[in-house]
């Protein structure tokens, strides 16, 4: 009596334990997702840059046309993931939590959308692949740096979760809804990075021809889909090459063949740049690193024989199109000639998938596994809080404290000279940011000195390096404008402008 007792309450307590399973799993998503996301300071130059166009989106209203500052448009990229940030901003405030909520609400909807995609691809355990790319250590470290890739990974994963579920569908009803799903991901993908976002695509057409199922490809791109997906991604850039043609041969040359073909863009452009993607790949995927190498390595013979491929698609169709999905636009990474490590964030997602997939079916020690697991997301969220007390000659945050330090009034532009900008202080001080150069005959996104110094403004504060203090107070008295040094910082010196000076002879235009 008493050990049937004992039994039905291991069997309850084994019962509770699962049906809170889930979650104890949504909590500890919540946690690596957003904590510590206010934390650490903005850092420079792409978290910086990133937030000053969005910060000026919202201060000028003006959320078409992405610009640093009123001299200089930015068109490099499509402006969701500034619309994004603006949003995030003016919703939790003028701070780091809000330029990274965007960031830390995307890897957390990629997470349950690859759980969505593991229900028709690891089904025996169709939570693992969401495990996976949820511990890994490059999705958790990218969802806590603002820039467009984890966004862009979202859209990507909604787009192959489309075409996952349209292929198990068939010819059945569900198929063509599936199928608009896919085109308004890679629509929503394309509207984040341009073209890099569509690189999924060339998995799903290579999977289609190996499967040989008839019709596949007719299917996948019907005219409702492909019309879908230009309404989408065409939709900013028709408006804005409407408003400036001149942008067209800009996209065209400059942005898409410029960082394929060109060094143009100095992004680890050498022959050998496509090494830096190895050590992001092997590391970034830890702690289920020995996991992937042991699935490489008991097949790689085999992916480089097109027989097996064949074979493969029929026994192991998803294994197929994870690896497709995997290396063609890895290859392409490879083969451009702008190279950025966070570029291949979008590969993790199919990486989680093969890991997955490698260990559906092996006996699993759940409560060793789980225990593991909860002490490296212990690990991963300390990581988090102890870059924040890291100190970084990039992290923009100490110089804004100080400005905001300075006596009255705030100001309302802030101009480097002759020194990189600190595009961060736009978010904390919600003021224009500017560059200006003594020698006007440099280029950059600068304008010449003496065409800022034209106007006496007071809430115009300049950032002056110590060693430029001369120059920059010769070049003042030289054009009758008055500064003075209202205090400094490191090695950088602030000085406001002031009433002109009336016995000061300007020089002749």
């Amino acid at each position: 009596m008493s050990n049937g007792g004992r039994a039905t309450g291991d069997l309850s307590g084994r019962s509770s334990l699962r049906n809170a399973g889930p979650v104890l799993a949504l909590l500890a998503l919540l946690v690596l997702a957003f904590a510590f996301q206010g934390t650490r300071g903005l850092w420079e130059p792409d978290e910086g840059r990133y937030t000053n166009i969005a910060s000026r989106m919202i201060r000028s209203g003006d959320f078409l046309r992405p610009a640093f500052n009123d001299d200089f448009r930015h068109f490099a990229k499509p402006p969701v993931t500034y619309w994004a940030i603006a949003a995030g901003v003016a919703t939790v405030g003028w701070n780091e939590w809000g330029a990274r909520i965007p960031n830390a609400a995307a890897f957390m909807a990629t997470v349950l959308l690859v759980a969505g995609i593991g229900r028709r691809v690891t089904k025996a355990r169709p939570w693992l692949p969401a495990v996976v790319y949820a511990t890994s250590l490059l999705p958790v470290v990218a969802c806590n740096v603002v820039t467009t890739d984890t966004i862009l990974t979202l859209w990507e994963t909604l787009a192959v979760l489309g075409f996952v579920l349209a292929w198990d569908a068939g010819d059945g009803r569900g198929a063509r809804g599936s199928l608009l799903l896919m085109w308004s991901g890679f629509g929503a993908a394309f509207l984040t990075k341009g073209p890099p976002g569509l690189l999924p695509l060339l998995a799903i057409v290579a999977f289609a021809a190996l499967s040989r199922r008839r019709g596949a490809l007719r299917r996948t791109f019907s005219p409702w889909g492909v019309a879908l997906f230009l309404a989408i991604a065409a939709s900013w850039y028709t408006v804005v090459a409407f408003l400036d043609p001149a942008l067209v041969r800009y996209f065209f040359a400059d942005e898409f063949v410029g960082r394929i073909a060109s060094g143009t863009h100095n992004r680890h452009s050498e022959w050998y740049g496509a090494y830096i993607y190895l050590p992001i790949l092997l590391a970034g995927t830890l702690p289920w690193t020995p996991v992937l190498l042991a699935g490489f390595a008991a097949s790689w013979r085999g992916l480089l024989q097109f027989s097996w491929w064949r074979r493969a698609a029929g026994e192991r169709p998803w294994v197929v199109f994870c690896l497709l999905w995997l290396l063609l636009p890895l290859a392409v990474f490879a083969a451009a000639r702008s190279r950025l490590p966070l570029y291949v964030l979008p590969l993790f997602v199919p990486i989680s998938l093969l890991a997955a997939q490698r260990l559906e079916h092996r006996p699993l020690r759940l409560r060793r596994w789980g225990a593991a697991l909860a002490l490296w997301c212990v690990v991963l969220v300390a990581g988090r809080w102890a870059a924040a007390g890291w100190h970084s000659e990039h992290d923009t945050r100490p110089l804004a404290v100080s400005i905001a330090a300075l006596p009255p009034p705030r100001p309302r532009e802030i101009v480097f000279v002759d020194l990189p900008p600190r595009w961060g202080v736009s978010l904390y001080l919600r003021a224009e940011v500017e560059r200006a150069v003594l020698q006007s005959s440099e280029r950059g996104l600068s304008v010449p000195l003496d065409q800022e110094l034209a106007g006496a403004e007071s809430d115009r504060l300049f950032i002056v390096p110590a060693r430029r203090v001369p120059a920059f107070e010769a070049a003042a008295r030289e054009l009758g404008t008055g500064v003075a040094q209202v205090g400094s910082f490191g090695d950088v010196v602030y000085y406001r402008q002031v009433e002109r000076d009336p016995a000061a002879a300007p020089r002749s235009p």
